[in-house]
Protein backbone atom coordinates (compact mmCIF):
# COMPACT_ATOMS: atom_id res chain seq x y z
CA UNK A 1 0.00 0.00 0.00
CA UNK A 2 1.50 3.40 -0.95
CA UNK A 3 2.29 5.51 2.07
CA UNK A 4 4.09 8.46 3.56
CA UNK A 5 5.80 8.06 6.91
CA UNK A 6 7.72 11.07 8.12
CA UNK A 7 8.85 13.14 11.05
CA UNK A 8 7.72 16.73 11.40
CA UNK A 9 9.27 19.82 12.89
CA UNK A 10 8.08 23.19 14.11
CA UNK A 11 6.08 23.83 10.91
CA UNK A 12 3.98 20.68 11.46
CA UNK A 13 3.29 17.72 9.16
CA UNK A 14 4.15 18.66 5.57
CA UNK A 15 3.59 16.60 2.39
CA UNK A 16 5.29 17.02 -0.98
CA UNK A 17 2.88 17.34 -3.90
CA UNK A 18 2.43 18.77 -7.36
CA UNK A 19 -0.44 20.89 -8.60
CA UNK A 20 -1.45 21.30 -12.22
CA UNK A 21 -4.34 22.01 -14.51
CA UNK A 22 -7.31 19.65 -14.23
CA UNK A 23 -7.69 16.72 -16.61
CA UNK A 24 -10.68 18.28 -18.45
CA UNK A 25 -8.67 21.46 -19.04
CA UNK A 26 -5.69 19.44 -20.27
CA UNK A 27 -7.94 17.72 -22.82
CA UNK A 28 -9.35 21.06 -23.94
CA UNK A 29 -5.90 22.63 -24.31
CA UNK A 30 -4.66 19.59 -26.29
CA UNK A 31 -7.67 19.74 -28.62
CA UNK A 32 -6.85 23.39 -29.35
CA UNK A 33 -3.14 22.65 -29.86
CA UNK A 34 -2.21 24.83 -26.89
CA UNK A 35 0.60 24.22 -24.42
CA UNK A 36 -0.21 22.65 -21.06
CA UNK A 37 1.52 24.42 -18.18
CA UNK A 38 3.85 22.05 -16.29
CA UNK A 39 2.85 20.86 -12.83
CA UNK A 40 4.26 22.90 -9.96
CA UNK A 41 5.93 21.24 -6.95
CA UNK A 42 4.38 22.40 -3.68
CA UNK A 43 4.52 21.67 0.03
CA UNK A 44 1.22 21.37 1.89
CA UNK A 45 0.72 21.57 5.63
CA UNK A 46 -1.76 18.94 6.82
CA UNK A 47 -4.65 20.85 8.41
CA UNK A 48 -7.40 18.71 9.95
CA UNK A 49 -9.34 21.89 10.69
CA UNK A 50 -9.56 22.99 7.04
CA UNK A 51 -12.64 21.84 5.12
CA UNK A 52 -11.02 22.45 1.74
CA UNK A 53 -7.48 22.23 0.43
CA UNK A 54 -6.09 25.73 -0.09
CA UNK A 55 -3.10 26.62 -2.29
CA UNK A 56 -1.15 29.84 -2.77
CA UNK A 57 -2.83 32.15 -5.29
CA UNK A 58 0.51 32.72 -7.07
CA UNK A 59 0.49 29.09 -8.25
CA UNK A 60 -2.94 29.56 -9.84
CA UNK A 61 -1.52 32.53 -11.75
CA UNK A 62 1.53 30.45 -12.80
CA UNK A 63 -0.82 27.77 -14.16
CA UNK A 64 -2.82 30.50 -15.96
CA UNK A 65 -6.03 29.27 -14.36
CA UNK A 66 -9.22 31.27 -14.16
CA UNK A 67 -11.28 31.21 -11.00
CA UNK A 68 -14.47 29.15 -11.11
CA UNK A 69 -16.03 31.33 -8.40
CA UNK A 70 -15.42 32.30 -4.81
CA UNK A 71 -16.24 30.75 -1.46
CA UNK A 72 -16.34 32.34 1.97
CA UNK A 73 -13.78 30.86 4.34
CA UNK A 74 -14.10 31.34 8.08
CA UNK A 75 -10.98 31.31 10.20
CA UNK A 76 -10.27 32.35 13.74
CA UNK A 77 -9.30 35.81 12.45
CA UNK A 78 -11.81 36.34 9.61
CA UNK A 79 -14.91 37.02 11.69
CA UNK A 80 -18.39 35.53 11.36
CA UNK A 81 -18.85 36.21 7.65
CA UNK A 82 -15.46 34.88 6.56
CA UNK A 83 -13.17 36.03 3.80
CA UNK A 84 -13.81 35.27 0.14
CA UNK A 85 -11.30 32.95 -1.53
CA UNK A 86 -11.22 32.19 -5.25
CA UNK A 87 -11.93 28.57 -6.26
CA UNK A 88 -10.04 26.74 -9.02
CA UNK A 89 -10.27 23.39 -10.77
CA UNK A 90 -6.88 21.62 -10.57
CA UNK A 91 -5.15 18.26 -10.48
CA UNK A 92 -3.23 17.32 -7.33
CA UNK A 93 -0.66 14.55 -6.88
CA UNK A 94 0.75 13.72 -3.46
CA UNK A 95 4.11 12.01 -3.63
CA UNK A 96 4.63 8.65 -1.98
CA UNK A 97 7.57 8.14 0.33
CA UNK A 98 8.74 5.04 -1.55
CA UNK A 99 10.37 5.21 -4.96
CA UNK A 100 8.19 3.48 -7.53
CA UNK A 101 4.94 3.75 -5.56
CA UNK A 102 2.15 5.54 -7.35
CA UNK A 103 1.32 8.99 -6.02
CA UNK A 104 -2.07 9.77 -4.57
CA UNK A 105 -3.80 11.31 -7.60
CA UNK A 106 -6.70 13.69 -7.78
CA UNK A 107 -7.05 14.36 -11.54
CA UNK A 108 -9.86 16.87 -11.04
CA UNK A 109 -10.68 18.64 -7.81
CA UNK A 110 -11.54 22.08 -6.54
CA UNK A 111 -9.15 24.00 -4.32
CA UNK A 112 -9.36 27.43 -2.81
CA UNK A 113 -6.58 29.97 -3.25
CA UNK A 114 -5.26 32.51 -0.82
CA UNK A 115 -2.08 34.48 -0.35
CA UNK A 116 0.53 32.61 1.67
CA UNK A 117 3.40 34.85 2.77
CA UNK A 118 6.57 33.43 4.32
CA UNK A 119 4.81 30.52 6.01
CA UNK A 120 7.34 28.00 4.67
CA UNK A 121 4.67 26.01 2.81
CA UNK A 122 2.45 26.55 -0.23
CA UNK A 123 -0.94 25.68 1.16
CA UNK A 124 -3.09 23.55 3.43
CA UNK A 125 -4.12 19.94 2.80
CA UNK A 126 -7.72 19.87 4.04
CA UNK A 127 -10.32 17.30 4.97
CA UNK A 128 -11.57 17.10 1.38
CA UNK A 129 -8.40 15.07 0.69
CA UNK A 130 -7.71 13.71 4.17
CA UNK A 131 -11.14 12.01 4.24
CA UNK A 132 -10.03 9.74 1.37
CA UNK A 133 -7.06 8.21 3.20
CA UNK A 134 -5.75 7.02 6.55
CA UNK A 135 -3.91 9.75 8.44
CA UNK A 136 -2.21 9.06 11.78
CA UNK A 137 -0.34 11.69 13.77
CA UNK A 138 1.93 10.62 16.64
CA UNK A 139 2.50 13.79 18.67
CA UNK A 140 4.98 12.41 21.22
CA UNK A 141 7.20 11.03 18.42
CA UNK A 142 6.57 14.07 16.17
CA UNK A 143 5.77 11.81 13.25
CA UNK A 144 2.85 11.11 10.94
CA UNK A 145 1.76 8.56 8.38
CA UNK A 146 -0.63 8.60 5.45
CA UNK A 147 -1.78 5.49 3.57
CA UNK A 148 -3.93 5.05 0.49
CA UNK A 149 -5.00 2.21 -1.77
Amino acid sequence: MPAIRAKYGARGPIVEATIGVSEPLKKLLRSKGQDIPPDIPIQLLIDTGADTTTVAEMHMRSLKLESTGASPVRTITSGATGAACNAYGVSLNIKSAHFGDAPLRFPTMQVLADEFHNEGFDGLLGRDVLSTLVFVMDGPRRSFSIEWA
